[in-house]
């Protein structure tokens, strides 16, 4: 008897959806959203283009924090894998140095992120300037 009540809500819940669904639909056509997108297009043509130095202004002060927040987490890595090599056994010190490979990779990154950002930058500029 559950059964079939639970089954019968589940039609009904799925008619209801269907007949809310079914009329949004067929509202929209074709022309109206060719208009709205040229519309879209006018509206950005209109604003000048934005260029690389206002993009710096803004992404500076953002890259600054993260290039601080990047040192102090690294430093903090480097400290604690110090410590944990200086207490571990030789089995222990293997395991340690497989992970100062992936954080001195990690290093890279982070110190070398503000470069690779800017290179991508000027690379994607080239491109589609």
């Amino acid at each position: 008897m559950k059964r079939k009540i639970s089954k019968f809500i589940i039609i009904l819940l799925s008619i209801l959806v269907i007949v809310t669904i079914v009329p949004n639909i067929s509202t929209v056509n074709a022309s109206d959203i060719f208009s709205q997108a040229d519309d879209w297009l006018e509206k950005g043509s209109q604003n000048p283009p934005i260029t690389p130095d206002e993009v710096w202004k803004e992404l500076a002060s953002i890259a600054q924090m993260l290039m601080a927040v990047g040192a102090v987490v690294v430093v903090a890595c480097f400290m604690w894998l110090g410590i944990k090599y200086m207490t571990a056994d030789p089995g222990g010190k293997a395991d340690v140095k497989q992970k100062l490979i992936g954080l001195v990779i990690a290093t890279v990154i982070v110190f070398g992120g503000l470069s690779i950002f800017t290179i991508v930058v000027n690379l994607f500029n080239g491109i589609f300037a």
